[in-house]
Parts: C-alpha cells; structure tokens; sequence
C-alpha cells in the first residue's frame, strides 16, 4: 500500500470486529452507520487515540506529564496516521466566565492587540495619555511651525530646602518663577509657588534635532520622567495640546507635557503599562475589584425573603427567621417593633419605606443588626456548608454596580481602540466587531506591529461569520448559547486554523445545525481537506454524507451485532440497490414516510403570552397537545430560549415546582391544567461516575438485585438485595471499591488505572460471584445487552418492564452496566427519555424533548418515531425542539421560529401542519421542508 493511505489492520476497539481498513489520505472522509455500530469506537478511539499517542511520543518526559495519557488502541498495526486533532461531541461549559472570544481564541488575541497599540484615554478627565522617549518628544516638538519660540523645562523635585542652589551647579541658568523668566541666581533665594527650570531655549528650524533631543532627555533626567515644553502663542496657538496654556512674562504660551510614565498631563495620574492580563477578567490585574470579573454580584433578594408579601411579620412573613435556629432574631425585632413603630401585624406589602428600611439596616443601638446583619453574619461562617447553603438560598444576582457589567476595572477600560474599550468592542456583534477592525485607519507602524495579531483574529471572526454566528458577540457565555450555536463555535478554533498535514477526527460537525446553515459548514470542511489535511466525520446529516469523498458504512446493527464495515467507497456506489442501509435511505428507497392522517389539534393547547427573555420578540405561541409538536427554526433563533428556558419554567411555576434557572420573561400562561406533569428531556450529562450505567439510570438494577437476593443460594447465605450492590461495602471488591480498577498514582506523569486483580473487573467479591441466577452472576448480568438481558429474565415481569423502556427507545444493544461517561449526547437524552416512561404512565405529561435525533441514524430515527407513537397513543403530548427533516415529516404540528438568527429572530415565522409550512415564502425551513415532502411523494 502507498503512503498515501492510513492502513488500519486488526482493529478490536469495543465492538470492532477485528476490522482492516485502508482510508485515503487528503480526503473527506464519512463515517456512517446505526447507532453503536463501532463509528466512534474507529473515530475515536482507534485512529486519534493512536495518531495523539504517536504525536505525544515525540515531547520529552518532561513535557508528557503534563499531557493526557492515550491508550494504544487494540489494533494489529496502524501506519501512515498523521498528527490527529479530534472536535467531540461534549456539553458547553457551564461557567460564566467560558465565552466565545475565549473558546476560539479569539479574546487572546484581542487582548494581545490592546496591549501593543490601543490608546489610553483617562477616565477622569478624557485626556489622551502618551508614554513619551527623548525622541518622541522631540519629533513631535519639531513638527511645530517654523520659527516657533520653544523653552524646554522641568519642575524640580518638591521638598527640596533649596534646589535652585543645586540646579545652578549643574549649570542651569534661568527658571520661569510664578510667571516671570528670571535668572537663576536672582531667583535662588525667593519662594515660588510655581516654579520651573529652563533647559533650553530654541526656535524651531533653527537647531537640529539631536539638540532637541538631548535637552529633552535632561529634562526628563531632572524632572523625574516629566518634561515641560513652551511654545510661543503666536505661531503654535493650533498645535496639539495648546488647550493648556500659561502666562509668562504677561504673554500666554501654550503648554505641552511630556513623561516616560503613562501620566495623565492634567490630572497627574499615573497607570500602570498595557500588559494582556490587564484586560483579562479572569486575572486580578484586570478583573474589577467589586465583582471579582464575574460581572454580577450577588445579594439579598426581598422576593425571595419575603415570599408571601400579604402574611404579617409576626406570622412569619421573613422566611429566614421562620426556623428554630434563627427564630430569635424575628423576636428581636418583635421586641422592638414598638418603639420604632414598625407594625407587625399587617400585610407586609403595606410597610412603609422608612419601616422596611429598618427592617433591612437595623437599630444598632438595641444591637438588632436586620437583614442586613444577619447576612453578614452568615458569610462570616460560610466556611461551614450548611451556612453557606443557607444563605444562598435568599440571594440572587445583579449587575455589579462598579463595572456595569463588564468584568474589568476602571483602568481596563480605559484603554480605547477606535474609541472603544476591550469590554465595548467584544460586546459588538462578531459582524460589527469585524467592520470596526476594517475600518481602522492606523499610522504604519502601528499596522506593521498588530498585522500578525490581525490576521489571526480576521481567521477567526471570518469562520464565525461563515458557519452563520455573526449575530453573535465575543463576550457571550456558551452556557446562553444553543446546542447548534455551541458547537459551531467550539469547531472554529480546529476548523479556522491554517494547519496541514493533519488528521482531523470531526464527531457529528453537523449536530444541533439547520439545513440552511450545515450547506456552510461543509464549505468550510471541504477548505479544510483542500489543505492537504485528512478529515474523517462521523456523521449521519445527509448533505455532509453527499458531500464526502469516501463513505465508510459500519452496521449491520448496533452493540455486538455491528463493528462491521458494511460499505465503503463513493456516493453513487452506495447508492445502488442493497449496497448499503444508509444508501436504501438516500436513494428514498426506505424511511420516507408521510403519516396517511395527521393528529387533529383539538385535544387543549397550553397558551403562553408575552415571551421576550434573550432574543424573543415578545412572542406569543400555542402548542397543540396529544401531538407530535415541532419546534423548528434557523440556529440561534430562540427556539431554546422559547421551550427549554420559558415554557418549561412557566409551567413548573404553574405547577408550584421548583425550577433552576427561573424562566425567562414572559406575560402569561394559560391550559397548564391540561396536563398533570411536565418533563424536559435536554442534553445535559447524566453522569460522569463510573457507577452511574443504563441499568442503575432507568432504576432496573434494583429488581435485578432483588431476584438474585430471592435465589435459594441467597436466602442460605442471609445475602439480601444490597448485596449485589456495588456501591455497598457488604458486596463490593474490598480492593477496587466496587470500581473494578485500580488508579495508580504515577507522580509527576498521568495516573494509570489498572483492572482489580483481586476481582478481576467484575467489581464484586467473590462470594456474590458464587450466587448464580440461571447460571450467569450477578457480573455477568451487567455484562449483558439490554435486549440479551430483556430474554434473560424472562418470567420477571418488573425486570423486564424497565428493559422493555431501553429497547424502545433503541438503546437495546448497550450494556447494562456500561459507564454512563461513555456514552453519546443522543444514548444520554435517549436514557433520560426511557427513564421516564414509566413514570409518565398513569398522567397526562408533556414532554419536552430538545433534538432527541442528534447522533441518529435514519433507522434509528424510525425507532424513536414508534416510541414518540407509544406515547401519544395513551395521551401524553410531545413539543420536539428539532432540525431533521425525518422527524418533521412525521410531525402533527410545527411552530418554526426565525427569520434570521440572534436579534433578527426570535418571531414566529409560520405555523401549522409540515404542508402548510411548506408552503411558506419566509420559513427557511419550509424551503428545506418542501424539496423533502417532494421527494416523499415521489419515492412513495
């Protein structure tokens, strides 16, 4: 084989079936096939684990402990892989301080490029602050007119019992005292309140420039960094800085300053020099002192203190001071209410401010310190949790009052660039922020100093722009940010780069993206593989499958029926009649289907009025109920904001439950008692423990347990069901801790975990291990497929209930006891929606479901459409937030929000049945929607 191919020969990763593979090198790549086929398990797992390890073999020791440890994959041989950089699939950070400009690189730079040529501008009084050297001064004192009269003088130093005497040694021959040239001598024993010594006189075009220059670096010698420079009025009255003038010898001359220090030349305040941590608010140069750079503070909400502001203070109206451990201070104020007037037996929302004030300040002279000194008093003992706690739970956050928001100090900000600070520039849309870069006139040495940083920044911002983000700014959380919008950033620092050579591992590039907006993503990914680079993507979105230059189809099926290659090579080969499964379903030949009769929208609707939080305009929207509901739109045009962050919350506050963070701004909602429960099904993690697996999640572990604790073999030994827990000590391995590995700490190089020697993996000890249900241990059990384990326990109708929820939502081939840590976004929300099948039997629940097809199959989206059908058909109600065509097709009802993204959307574009969407001129998704029902029609 030549070298231009990477030959991957025995590969045995997870489910791989002992495959050989040759891929092209400088090619895009797909990887396609159903659900836990063995895709990443090659992706991933095999050539990127193999192509870092190899990379990271090549640092010293030295370097390598500070790097993550890469298995060698289980392969036979892997040669001709290059340097591999992977994109996955993983949950946006949740800190406040983890935004776009951050993730991409781009605040770096930015902050690089304030520290080498923004211009200072004092926040007091809005001067122009310059830090001055012998020649710049000299320059700019030169490019004053001809002829100009110039004295060049400095202000000795205060404190000094008699300088003039010392300057006189030195040679210095006049002094300009309180508004009058006098010669040094005459001057040397007066008192002056203003005093300055001359250096030199000239006029300008009459001396050179070096003489200049040399009486300018005396001054700054003598005057401590500060050098002063009259010029005569009548011919420098326009010169810059001439705003400042005084009076010598009854004439005005204007009055130029210069330093060697950032200080401003009419409030003498000094700064400290332009360093890139100084506008990072993650550093204590730069952050603001108030909020510490998180841009909010946190205080005592009286919404939260005061729930029920119509109970009295003597019933109890100050929720903090209802408890027994702080019940005395309600008696303390009970005991004073009296004498400051302060009446504890009406409405609370009836107290006067004067009464609320003391409530909060308190009367320190009877020592009653309010709310106010309560809370104080509390943060004095946060070091312990419960108090901690506790006082959180009455807080909430507001904009620090100091930096309004911006993170930085005052100092920061008052560094401007096209007059704009760092904190106004990456507050600017990713649009404008480039206009403002394009735009900037720049002397050509400053251009010559911030070219490179440009260029690395217009890399970034372009790629944004490209991949539909421009409506976006830089100091965005990616907390706010949707699924779509989060990925497409996190791809940009990969995708926007100018390496070669490269192996590139894309998982799912395409997931949480619009039809409209993956046709730029591929552009961008096909400039990648241009580039002489490798890019492999796992990937189901059918225009990225087209798009590629070979496909690689692994199946049959997923677990251990698949790890398999069922195909590979070009689009039209795998579009021929029974080459593939995913080419039955892009030749039309399978899973085009349009329900013959669509649920009627007559069952309710759940009314939800005014909703405006991010970039929603006030919108109103009904959602039909008993139906299949979709919630479509471009990336980025608030259909999050609209389901996940208002719906959800207005309903749960509806419904008096608790919810996390409270939902967004809305007027009204009305039908909620249509339904008796409301379950959101997001993309969250659901675990990171190796303890948390499918059987324990979907709570099928417990009667597991229960029929080996119910075995003869049990009952002899007293054994019960805790047992054949793992996270109990009376059946766990003593060695691994119920883990079934062992970590070892390698010091200064990545810790290394080992299999149990003492239970060889299986997590238990070995007199669990003794108790056998059919023959198979409690091990062995979690060892099986949820389908393998469904036929196990046959004849136990609560076990296999609960498997009867995997295998429905298409999770049947994972195993029970498989790490939750492991598994994809799309097996993680599909987990979640089994769990709650159950406990959504015997209730009319609305389920809130954002993009349940991410990392699907087209046969695995049939599944999920039978389970959605399963649902529907005992009564519950489905609102879908999702892109795939697939799904909308079968959909009852879609609300597609738009037009654009950002501050262009957040509008209700057009409603209705997928046909009538179809027919709509302003949806985007309509035009997508439309070639799709064409092309059902005519394949069925």
């Amino acid at each position: 084989m030549t070298s231009g191919h990477i030959e991957v020969r025995g590969a045995r990763v997870h489910n791989l079936k002992d495959i050989d593979l040759d891929i092209p090198r400088h090619e895009l790549i797909v990887i396609c096939g159903v659900s836990g086929s063995g895709k990443t398990s090659l992706a991933l797992d095999t050539l990127y684990a193999e192509g870092q390890r190899r990379y990271i073999e090549t640092f010293s020791l030295q370097a390598r402990q500070f790097l993550e440890r890469l298995d060698k994959p289980e392969a036979d041989r892997i040669d001709g892989i290059p340097p591999a950089i992977a994109v996955k699939q993983h949950t946006a950070s949740r800190s406040n301080r983890v935004t776009i400009g951050a993730t991409t690189e781009a605040i770096d730079y930015l902050r690089l490029l304030y520290a080498k040529i923004a211009d200072l501008i004092c926040p007091t009084c809005g001067l122009r602050i310059e830090k001055h050297s012998p020649q710049s001064a000299a320059e700019q004192i030169a490019a004053l007119p001809l002829g100009t009269r110039v004295m060049i003088c400095f202000e000795p130093q205060q404190g000094a019992s008699n300088p003039l005497t010392q300057f006189q040694s030195s040679g210095f021959v006049r002094v300009i005292a309180d508004g009058q040239v006098l010669n040094i001598a005459d001057a040397a024993n007066g008192s002056f309140i203003d005093l300055h010594v001359v250096v030199d006189r000239l006029i300008i075009g009459q001396q050179d420039l070096i003489r200049l220059r040399d009486s300018i670096e005396t001054a700054f010698r003598h005057g401590e960094g500060r050098a002063i420079a009259f010029a005569d009025v009548s011919v420098a009255a326009g010169a810059p800085g001439s705003a400042v003038q005084t009076s010598i010898d009854g004439k005005n001359w204007p009055r130029l300053e210069f330093s060697t220090r950032l200080e401003c030349p009419n409030c003498h305040r000094l700064f400290a020099d332009p360093d890139p941590r100084r506008f990072s608010f993650n550093s204590p140069l730069g952050a603001c002192p108030t909020c510490e750079g998180f841009g909010t503070i946190s205080d005592i909400d009286l919404k939260k203190i005061v729930p029920d502001t119509t109970k009295t203070i003597r019933s109890g109206a100050i929720a903090p001071w209802n408890t027994p451990k702080h019940r005395h201070e309600l008696d303390e104020l009970l005991a004073l209410a009296d004498d400051y007037l302060i009446p504890v037996d009406v409405p609370f929302n009836e107290l006067t401010e004067e009464q609320l004030r003391l409530i909060r300040e308190g009367v320190p002279e009877r020592k009653f310190g309010g709310l106010t000194g309560f809370f104080r008093w509390l943060d004095r003992h946060k070091y312990k949790l419960h108090y901690r706690v506790f006082a959180n739970r009455w807080r909430s956050s507001r904009t620090c009052p100091t930096c309004h928001g911006t993170r930085l100090n005052e100092e920061a900000l008052a560094w401007k660039i096209a007059g704009l600070s760092i904190a106004a520039l990456t507050g600017l849309t990713i649009d404008r922020t480039l206009a403002v870069f394009n735009s900037l006139d720049l002397s050509v040495q400053r251009r010559s100093i911030a070219q490179n940083i440009f260029d690395q920044l217009n890399q970034r911002l372009h790629f944004l722009i490209e991949v539909g983000l421009g409506y976006l700014s830089l100091d965005r959380p990616l907390r706010t940010l949707s699924s779509g919008e989060a990925h497409r950033v996190m791809l940009t620092s990969v995708l926007g780069s100018s390496l070669v050579n490269m192996l590139y591992i894309l998982d799912e590039p395409s997931a949480g993206l619009h039809s409209k907006d993956v046709s730029r993503l591929v552009q961008s990914i096909r400039r990648l593989s241009s580039r002489r680079n490798t890019v492999i993507a796992v990937e189901h979105e059918e225009d990225l499958i087209r798009a590629a230059d070979r496909l690689i189809e692994f199946g049959p099926a997923a677990g251990d029926s698949g790890g398999q290659i069922t195909f590979q090579g070009p689009l039209d080969q795998m579009l021929k009649p029974s080459a593939s499964l995913t080419g039955e379903f892009l030749a039309g030949r399978r899973g085009i289907s349009i329900p013959e009769k669509r649920r009627p929208t007559n069952h309710g609707w759940i009314k939800l009025m005014g909703a405006r939080g991010h970039n929603l305009k006030n919108v109103t929207v009904e959602f039909p109920l008993n139906t299949l509901c979709v919630v479509s739109g471009v990336s980025g045009a608030g259909k999050s904001s609209l389901v996940q962050e208002t719906l959800y919350g207005a309903i749960c506050s509806r419904k008096s439950r608790d919810c996390e963070p409270p939902p967004l701004p809305f007027d009204e909602i009305v039908g909620c008692g249509q339904i008796d429960d409301c379950i959101l099904v997001d993309q969250t993690p659901i675990g990171r423990s190796s303890r948390v697996n499918p059987a324990t999640y979907i709570k099928a572990f417990d009667p597991i347990r229960q029929v080996f604790a119910d075995t003869v073999e049990a009952r002899t030994h007293n054994y019960t069901a805790g047992h054949f827990s793992f996270n109990v000590e009376a059946g766990r391995c003593s060695a691994c801790q119920g883990e079934g590995f062992l970590t070892i700490d390698m010091q200064f190089m990545a810790d290394v975990q080992k299999k149990c020697g003492q239970c060889g993996g299986a997590r238990y000890r070995k007199e669990v291990l003794a108790i056998k249900y059919r023959g198979k241990s409690i091990a062995d059990v979690l060892a099986m497929t949820g389908r393998e384990a469904f036929s196990f326990f046959r004849g136990q109708p609560k076990v296999q209930a609960r498997l009867k929820q995997l295998i429905d939502v298409g999770l049947d081939y994972l195993q029970l006891g498989q790490s939750a840590s492991t598994l994809s976004s799309g097996e993680a929300q599909r987990l979640k929606l089994a769990a709650h099948l159950s406990a959504a039997t015997k209730s009319r629940t609305l389920f809130l479901l954002d993009e349940p097809t991410t990392g699907l199959h087209f046969a695995d989206v049939v599944t999920l459409l039978d389970c959605f059908e399963a649902l529907l058909s005992v009564g519950h109600s489905l609102i879908i937030v999702e892109h795939n065509l697939q799904l909308m097709r079968s959909a009852d009802y879609i609300i597609d929000l738009g037009p654009e993204a950002g501050d262009d959307g957040g509008q209700v574009v057009a409603c209705g049945i997928p046909e009538e969407l179809a027919r709509s001129t302003a949806s985007h998704t309509g035009r997508y929607l439309s070639q799709s029902l064409i092309n059902a029609f005519a394949a069925s």
